[in-house]
């Protein structure tokens, strides 16, 4: 009987450092894997912003390379003047419906006047030419 208590007594000493340990390593195991999850959703964030990102440039370098070869076709047709004017025209973005329609005005017009005239003319804006 003299022994009882301190059986308890140790016991209860071992149960608490027992949880105490549980819990530490929980939480030890909770941080590795919220780290892990964080790691994992940056990492699909990053590829997403990547994507993006690439897919935006890939689109300007299009935009860019689609009125080098407008220019490139008017220079050819109606010379260094009429291809000038219209690089300025053709500054900022391009739709590629756009760049079709002015293809076609590349081939249908006779002069470079009436090319630069219609070209100006963008459904919903109005472009202006330098003399």
């Amino acid at each position: 009987r003299d022994l009882e208590p301190v059986v308890h007594s140790f016991w209860g000493a071992e149960r608490l450092a027992a949880r105490r340990e549980g819990r530490e390593e929980g939480r030890e195991e909770g941080r590795e894997e919220g780290r892990a999850e964080g790691r994992a959703e940056g990492r699909e964030e990053g590829r997403e912003e990547g994507r993006e990102e690439g897919r935006a440039k890939g689109r300007e370098e299009g935009r860019a390379e689609g009125r080098a070869t407008l220019v490139r076709q008017a220079r050819r047709k109606f010379g260094a003047e009429t291809a000038d004017q219209l690089a300025s025209l053709l500054a900022g973005a391009l739709d590629p419906e756009r760049v079709g329609e002015i293809a076609d005005l590349i081939i249908d017009c006779a002069s470079g006047a009436d090319f630069l005239t219609q070209a100006a003319t963008t459904p919903g804006r109005q472009a202006t030419l330098e003399p």
